[in-house]
């Protein structure tokens, strides 16, 4: 077996909401496939799903099925990340944010949506989920990595996104910050590997394997935010219960807990990048 370590290629969706509601979680979730196997795992979904695919939200469990036999079955890597909002580094967050950008609208005399709460947390839990996912696959496949002296390996990481982020800015924006992680000093010397983060904004339409995400985050969100006698996707959830039960517990990591000033600083130094980004000062006074 060769001990090249493979491009990889990842797929990201998230369920919840982003408003001030703090009621339900934030769910962000990752498929991971190495990149040599993308298209035969595409055509074997769309040949397990004859009738279309649908979204997790409208699915009546026919889907769900048939795409968690299939992550389970090929055994793919996967990440989940739950984040609860009912704290109080929510609500800072929500304040301090709004501040920043508030300085920033009024400096650069336009709206720059980019650089809103929400479209900041958006870019920098979907590089957390990366992360995640990365270090797990990495990890569970450490005799593919290079031993002793020899020359670093050059792996392509391509990250494919659903397009509901809008506009052409901010979509240019998503893209810099994300690949901007491509410097990963640490990372390269435990490793051995130099990664070239590759983002992709696509829809559903245009890349169906952005269904998988979908349901992953879809049925944790499901199964956390609602109790078992207000659900009304208690069927859906007990037929994929059944299913991803069998998935290896080594090919998926899942943490859930709250939103902590971890979060809140990591988000807001994006802000402040965003802003920068785009020659905006928003900082002094």
């Amino acid at each position: 077996m060769s001990n090249k370590f493979p491009n990889l290629t990842c797929f990201f969706d998230a369920a919840g909401r982003y408003s001030h509601s703090e009621n339900t979680p934030l769910v962000f979730a990752a498929i991971g496939i190495w990149s040599s196997d993308v298209n035969r795992v595409r055509d074997a979904l769309v040949a397990c799903t004859p009738f279309g695919l649908k979204k997790w939200a409208k699915d009546d469990g026919t889907t769900a099925k048939s795409i968690f036999r299939l992550i389970c079955k090929r055994q793919l890597y996967g990440a989940v990340n739950i984040i609860w909002k009912n704290t109080l580094a929510w609500k800072r967050y929500h304040q301090t944010g709004q501040e920043i950008y508030d300085k920033g609208v009024k400096r650069s005399q336009e709206h720059i949506p980019f650089a809103k709460p929400m479209a900041t947390l958006k870019i920098h839990l979907f590089g957390d989920i990366l992360a995640d996912l990365y270090g797990h696959m990495v990890g569970r496949n450490q005799h593919l990595l290079q031993k002793g002296n020899s020359p670093m390996q050059s792996v392509t990481v391509t990250a494919v996104c659903d397009t509901d982020v809008h506009g052409e800015l901010n979509q240019q924006i998503f893209k810099d910050v994300l690949e901007a992680s491509n410097d990963l000093p640490n990372t390269e010397r435990a490793t051995g590997i130099r990664t070239n983060f590759n983002v992709v904004l696509k829809s559903e339409e245009e890349e169906p394997l952005l269904h998988l995400p979908d349901y992953l985050a879809g049925f944790h969100y499901s199964r956390t935010a609602y109790e078992e006698d207000g659900n009304d996707r208690q069927s859906v959830l007990d037929a994929a219960t059944a299913l991803i039960s069998k998935w290896p517990p080594n090919c998926f990591r899942i943490r859930e807990g709250p939103f902590e000033d971890e979060y809140l600083w990591k988000v807001l130094f994006s802000i402040m990048y965003c802003q920068r980004r785009s020659g905006i000062s928003c900082c002094s006074s």
